[in-house]
């Protein structure tokens, strides 16, 4: 063979190997950045996963209920859990001297069980917004249209 012939299919071979690792990177990336942002997830991260009962309460939690539901929801995880999840969904004050909550476990639970998961990119951009009231609006902005209306559907049950 001819040293050009040479030079020539390897400089193709080296083209192809860094035309192959730029699109796997890329992948994993936009894999990371689609990751499903989940209760299980989150707990399992923090070695604290979910026991089979609180499994069973979480998919039995009929949000339809209003305040109600979310007041069943912060009285299923354990202390150890509830600190987890406040670290990786940031925390929201409480009001009337009740302790701080974790910000975004309402959305988290309600996307999951309407089977349109946060993604860690979307809760990336949820935790660089200010943490006040305002914010809401924001939020729904980051949110999917399928989002969005599992927000309101739980939204309009709460106003009941």
């Amino acid at each position: 063979m001819k040293p050009t012939k040479i030079i020539t299919a390897l400089l193709t071979l080296v083209v192809l190997i860094m035309w192959t690792g730029t699109a796997l990177s890329q992948s994993a990336t936009k894999e990371s950045t689609e990751k499903a942002i989940t209760i299980a997830g989150i707990l399992d991260n923090a070695d604290c996963p979910l026991t089979e009962t609180q499994i069973k309460s979480l998919k039995d939690l009929d949000l339809s209920a209003g305040r109600e539901a979310f007041g069943t929801l912060y009285d299923i995880f354990e202390e150890k859990q509830f600190e987890a999840l406040k670290k990786a969904l940031g925390t929201r004050p409480g009001r009337d001297d009740r302790p701080d909550r974790p910000r975004y476990l309402m959305q988290v639970v309600v996307f999951e069980k309407e089977k349109c998961p946060l993604t860690q990119k979307q809760l990336t951009e949820l935790l660089a917004l200010p943490n006040e009231r305002g914010s809401y609006q924001l939020a729904r902005e980051i949110y999917t249209e399928k989002q969005n209306e599992a927000l309101g559907k739980i939204f309009r049950n709460r106003n009941r």
